[in-house]
């Protein structure tokens, strides 16, 4: 207790600002319910791409299933994940051991994970450099003001507009908060026992590496090119007892994830396995990718890190030859990875982190109080923006989760009504929702398709019955499908970010494939609409009727109304 004690004390502007740092990431869904008190029924999540595909996950490990074989469905609980699910499991227990529901669950993420990125990056950079205006620097700059990094911010700033508005980078739970907890954990870690040679900070990497790949995909793919090419440059500088080491400790955490490859061979196996991928942007191909910020970095590096930091320099130079690897691993493997997740949660981390290690450093040699001042300027600026772009989104985004309240009163009925595990049919909107506040199962909704249980087959039949909901006819599916809104809307729902990878750009879909889309409508409509939802064991269904007036669902014998309010009719199938 002394000894941390006295690690905050020495190192207390690190915890203030990470302190400062997770309020201003919580601060939206802090002040959402007190300014809007009067109309608030408890329905909250934002407009960042993808939060109800995780926070249904974290309810889903809230309800008992952390495996995440199904978030959505109530068929495929024991499948093998896709997505890896280490992060979910500790968002949701983090609630579960506190007794927090789901929005305290999300907000208690939203400043936690954060702040300790902050002091993990910060004991990195400071371990690293013996800098702590150097870590102070790269901690705030990278968490709160990576924006102030880019070429359009001096225009934007001259305009007086927001820096932007779609939140930080770290509002969202669960990707990338946990992914860069244990990214910058293990650099931290791991350089500790780089450089002391002591084992307990080598157990301590072991463990991290090997459960970052229960963590993310991109995580554990670059730490492992990393650690590869460490080995090798020491091999080649003839430090091969320190080469021995590195390799032992990450077979150690390689055997951590064993259960990991396991998973991953079951899911090999599944028949479903090339139709779920497929959505992820795994594209055949083996295009060389080098970008500019990767070279530019680099040559930076080499031109201006100091020389006389001969084992950062080692560590340094492996860490930035690792991006190349990752990057181009399709040249072997013939696979292409969606790159854009190597570029914004690694590699431009990385390059943010060493371009301002450089500045400092470089600067200090020309003067000793350059330094101080480029700390007051860079987290003075990285403060700024981040209450501008959090602001900022907030405002622009505040309109939309206001209006979301009104699905609250059918989602406390059916968590009231329902029994846990029921399936409900309704659409995109109400289903995410539902995914999310009751421990309810789902016809469909749209993070479906990240699971085996999604086949392309299951999808489309998903996506048809809400066209025949709406009354679309078969004569009339094949000119309305080809349309550019409805094309990009098919081939997003069925096959996600392959034809964008691939084509680059979603709508890019075949017309051959939309016309065989339409054809296959055609057969669809000749099943009874109570076969089907029987089929899928859809125990309520929920109508939009403001949403959806073509819906008409009083028209069918086997629906029996269960509960109606304001713009929403429940039923319950006989």
């Amino acid at each position: 207790m002394t000894r941390a004690l006295e690690i905050i004390k020495n190192h207390k502007a690190a915890f203030i600002l990470a302190v400062l740092t997770g309020i201003i990431v919580a601060s939206p869904q802090i002040y959402f319910p007190y300014e809007n008190r009067e109309t608030y029924k408890g329905i909250f999540y934002t407009c960042t791409d993808n939060e109800s595909f995780y926070f249904s996950r974290v309810r889903e490990v809230k309800d008992g299933y952390p495996g995440l074989g199904s978030a959505i469905f109530q068929d495929g609980k024991e499948d093998p994940y896709l997505q890896s699910p280490f992060g979910e499991i500790l968002t949701g227990f983090l609630g579960k051991i506190l007794f927090l529901g789901i929005n305290n669950t999300i907000l208690l993420a939203r400043f936690l994970f954060p702040f300790l990125v902050f002091l993990l990056l910060y004991g990195f950079v400071f371990s690293f450099t013996k800098r702590r205006l150097f870590a102070l620097s790269a901690s705030s700059a990278l968490l709160l003001g990576n924006s102030l990094f880019t070429r359009h911010v001096i225009p934007t700033l001259l305009r007086g507009e927001a820096l932007g508005t779609t939140f930080l980078d770290f509002f969202r739970p669960v990707q990338p908060q946990t992914n860069l907890l244990f990214f910058f954990a293990f650099l931290f870690f791991f350089w500790l026992f780089f450089e002391k040679k002591q084992w307990r900070w080598g157990g301590v990497s072991a463990l991290i590496f090997g459960l970052s790949f229960y963590v993310y995909p991109y995580t554990w793919t670059f730490l492992s090119a990393f650690l590869g090419v460490l080995i090798i440059i020491l091999f080649f500088k003839r430090r091969l007892r320190d080469a021995k080491k590195i390799a032992l400790m990450a077979l150690t955490g390689i055997i951590i994830a064993i259960p990991y490859f396991l998973n991953l061979y079951r899911a090999l196996l599944h028949p479903y396995f090339t139709d779920a991928t497929r959505r992820f942007g795994i594209i055949e191909g083996r295009p060389l990718i080098i970008g500019f910020l990767l070279p530019a970095l680099f040559i930076i590096f080499l031109l201006f890190f100091p020389k006389k930091w001969k084992e950062q320099f080692v560590f340094s130079l492996a860490l930035l030859l690792s991006p190349f690897l990752v990057l181009n691993q399709q040249l072997i493997t013939g696979k292409t990875m969606a790159t854009g997740h190597y570029h914004w949660f690694i590699s431009r981390p990385i390059a943010l982190v060493f371009l301002i290690i450089i500045l400092f450093y470089q600067a200090g040699r020309i003067n000793a109080k350059i330094p101080k001042i480029l700390a007051v300027f860079i987290i003075g600026m990285s403060i700024y923006a981040g209450i501008n772009i959090q602001a900022a989104s907030y405002e622009e985004c505040k309109d939309q989760i206001l209006s979301e309240q009104r699905y609250a009163p059918i989602i406390q009925w059916l968590d009231k009504n329902a029994n846990k595990g029921e399936v409900v049919l309704a659409d995109s909107d109400p289903s995410n929702f539902i995914s999310i506040y009751t421990p309810l199962n789902l016809f469909y909704a749209s993070p479906a398709h990240y699971y085996l249980s999604a086949p392309d087959e299951r999808v489309l039949e998903s996506i048809f019955l809400f066209y025949r909901l709406e009354g679309l006819a078969g004569r009339e599916a094949k000119e309305f499908f080809l349309q550019d809104k409805e094309r990009e809307y098919i081939s997003r729902s069925v096959y996600n970010e392959y034809y964008k990878e691939k084509l680059g750009d979603t709508a890019a879909i075949p017309d051959e494939v939309i016309i065989s889309f339409a054809e296959k409508y055609k057969k669809f409509l000749l099943v009874p609409l109570e076969k089907i939802l029987k089929r899928y064991k859809v125990n309520y269904v929920v109508w939009d009727k403001k949403k959806h007036p073509f819906w008409q669902l009083d028209q069918y014998q086997f629906l029996k109304p269960a509960y109606e309010i304001e713009d929403f009719k429940i039923y319950i199938i006989k």
